[in-house]
């Protein structure tokens, strides 16, 4: 039976330059991950984002950490991005405006509970685009 596995590399360039053209600052991140499970070690789509909230279930990739990339693909309206560790309890990751996106990290409890993103739209239902991918525990 063959193993399924992934890498994963993130890079970006970030410069600020004033007006006259000088740079203030600069940084390029990049790094790479290989995955830590041999089954499910991906997933990626659309999803409504209903102005209730509604839930990307992450530890069905990887029940301790994951890269995630999301994407509000709508041309009008803002989507909440929050990390859900219950109803009552959760931490605001990104207000995306249109068609912008957030790359994370996430770490999760190793048993699985706290497992999840909720994404809002702000006036009505959004779509957005997703990738969930599986990440080393260490």
């Amino acid at each position: 039976m063959a193993t399924m596995s992934t890498t994963f590399t993130a890079s970006a360039s970030f410069t600020l330059t004033d007006s006259e053209g000088v740079t203030i600052f600069t940084y390029s991140p990049s790094f790479t991950s290989s995955s830590n499970t041999a089954s499910q070690v991906l997933y990626t789509g659309e999803h409504l984002a209903q102005t209730g909230g509604s839930e990307l279930a992450l530890a069905d990739v990887n029940d301790d950490r994951v890269y995630v990339f999301i994407k509000n693909v709508d041309t009008d309206y803002n989507v909440e991005v929050e990390a859900s560790e219950s109803e009552s309890s959760a931490l605001e990751l990104a207000d995306l405006n249109p068609r912008e996106c957030m790359f994370a990290p996430m770490e999760l409890n190793g048993d699985g509970s706290g497992s999840s993103i909720k994404v809002t739209a702000a006036t009505a239902d959004q779509k957005i685009q997703y990738l969930i991918c599986d990440a080393s525990d260490n």
